[in-house]
């Protein structure tokens, strides 16, 4: 009996301890800390918020709600201090009339005649890709022949003409003091990122020039503020933003800088942005090389085929009379193509081409002048030149 009383008042004691630790552990330590602060031992950064929302409050420093709602735009947005450069829709926006082969091989005759009496071709164009430019068209015996050269003859039928882009870049009165951007493709603006379509406004075309305001990012995704609730993504535009000139370049030196990531271009006038523009650089493979260069010459029409290859290769190309290139690396140079219209998207075999407008102001402003009679200035010596720095700097690193 006494054996059974024992074990009672054991398991007394036991249950009595256990209660009055159960109350110390519920019981608030006044030195210990606020017990929000033991759970919020999170730093809410924007890559944490995109993982887990759940561990950050909905407002707070670091949330993009608290971010988006601190944005306050100016009631009269200000515009870029641009001027419309001026455009005749009639004017012949190319120095010669260029068309494409539409099918290799293509013999070239001396004359449509020695075609029909059967003689064989001054030249043969085997393979790839050609572009000519025409200087007539004569007809022999009911059937129209081009002329493309001197003693150089197709038949009509061969050629497609070239149909060159109407684009042109953005000249500035004064330093822009918001970064900037065309749109690349068809875009509807969003309300916030990521968020839904800002339905009371109309989209954004190619080639429109948007102001920047601000940006958000959203995982690997940049959205950038180009108007009241108004955020598109950045894969939809080409950025332009001003960059002071590399140490190498002195006061007031001309310089151009190339962004192979956002596929722009701009001239400086020391430390101001006279101009910017859309580029075409080169695709993957054939890439515009990097670094810091000085104009080589200037050519005002020049031809271009591939140095790597021959005629019969697929990979061949011939360009006849290229208008307005300027070579500052080898063989890489910034000239106008009239044989696309896909400016802001790499699309070259590494040079940069730009719209003929662009290329014809980016040849008429650049050091050396070069008078409309000479069709060759070499650079060097005292002569003044031009800088060239291209780069390529994504903006998610």
């Amino acid at each position: 009996m006494r054996r059974y009383l024992f074990i009672a008042l054991g398991l007394f004691i036991l249950l009595t301890l256990s209660a009055e630790i159960s109350a110390a552990a519920d019981s608030p330590d006044p030195a210990a800390p606020p017990a929000h602060f033991l759970a919020a031992r999170y730093v809410c950064v924007p890559s944490l918020i995109w993982r887990n929302p759940e561990l950050c409050p909905t407002y707070g420093p670091g949330t993009t709600p608290y971010r988006i709602a601190s944005i306050h735009l100016p009631d009269t947005l200000p515009e870029l201090p641009i001027i419309e450069l001026p455009q005749d829709e009639d004017e012949d926006l190319l120095p010669r009339t260029y068309a494409h082969v539409k099918a290799v091989p293509l013999n070239i005759y001396r004359h449509p005649m020695e075609a029909a009496m059967g003689l064989p071709p001054v030249q043969t164009m085997l393979s790839g890709d050609w572009w000519v430019s025409v200087d007539g068209l004569v007809e022999y015996e009911g059937q129209q022949w081009y002329q493309i050269n001197e003693e150089e003859y197709v038949p009509a039928d061969a050629l497609a003409f070239a149909s060159p882009s109407r684009f042109q870049g953005a000249y500035f009165t004064e330093q822009p003091q918001h970064p900037f951007a065309w749109i690349n493709r068809w875009v509807q603006p969003s309300v916030v990122p990521q968020g839904e379509l800002n339905a009371a406004v109309g989209g954004f075309g190619r080639y429109e020039l948007v102001t920047i305001f601000a940006e958000e990012r959203r995982g690997e995704e940049i959205w950038y503020l180009v108007g009241p609730d108004q955020w598109v993504e950045q894969e939809n535009v080409s950025r332009v933003d001003v960059d002071p000139p590399p140490s190498e370049i002195g006061p007031g030196e001309k310089w151009i800088e190339v962004d192979l990531f956002e596929q722009t271009i701009a001239a400086y006038e020391g430390e101001r942005m006279v101009y910017a523009t859309l580029i075409s650089s080169g695709r993957t493979g054939t890439s515009t090389p990097p670094g810091l260069y000085r104009l080589l010459s200037k050519v005002r029409e020049g031809k271009m085929s591939n140095p790597d290859v021959e005629d019969g290769s697929p990979a061949w190309y011939f360009i006849e009379d290229v208008p307005w290139t300027m070579y500052f690396h080898e063989g890489y140079s910034i000239h106008a193509a009239f044989w696309h219209d896909a400016f802001g998207f790499t699309r070259s075999h590494g040079c940069v081409n730009l719209s003929p407008r662009d290329a014809q102001w980016f040849f008429n402003w650049a050091d050396p002048i070069t008078p409309e009679d000479l069709r060759v200035a070499y650079v060097g010596g005292s002569t003044p030149n031009t800088w060239v720095w291209v780069h390529f700097s994504p903006p998610f690193d």
